[in-house]
């Protein structure tokens, strides 16, 4: 594994090229085509992905007014070229995905599940202490950027309501 590719993902940029080295021995390679979902929302999960080759779609179930029918819909798509990692709650202990991954082309990726990840933890705390810091700094961005558009959605219901 090429560790300079490493280097770029938000999850390791605080690991040296030691530690890169000790996560790496744990990443497991995996492949997806085109169509193929890596995990369903609401399905029990421990792994977390990093996306190196392809575009992944991360999709929502909706009800639709209309039928009332459950449809997919796609919210992010992401692309190797922005250096992402997503799962991030399934290394967290096996955890119901809140969302569905689905490849939206053909796919490489690497996984760490939870198990190697408190394996790596408890023999290299430094190592758990800077990987779980990059994710509590996602989930927060993700959290604040939530509660944004909650804020947004409240006031256009409310627009709504009043004309």
């Amino acid at each position: 594994m090429d560790i300079n590719l490493l280097k770029k993902i938000p999850l390791f940029t605080e690991l040296n090229t030691e530690e890169l080295k000790i996560v790496a021995s744990c990443l497991k390679s995996v492949k997806f085509k085109e169509g193929e979902y890596l995990f369903k929302e609401n399905e029990t999960g421990n792994e977390l992905y990093i996306l190196f080759k392809g575009q992944i779609g991360i999709s929502k179930k909706m009800t639709l007014i209309e039928n009332r029918n459950e449809v997919d819909k796609t919210f992010i798509v992401l692309c190797a070229e922005q250096n992402v990692f997503f799962g991030e709650i399934g290394l967290l202990g096996y955890k119901r995905r809140t969302a569905s991954a689905s490849a939206k082309t053909d796919c490489e990726l690497f996984s760490i599940n939870q198990t190697d990840f408190n394996k790596i933890s408890k023999k290299h705390p430094q190592i758990g202490f800077k990987i779980l810091l990059q994710i509590c700094l996602k989930l927060s961005n993700l959290l604040e950027k939530t509660d944004s558009d909650i804020l947004k959605l409240t006031t256009a219901l409310i627009y709504a309501l009043n004309n």
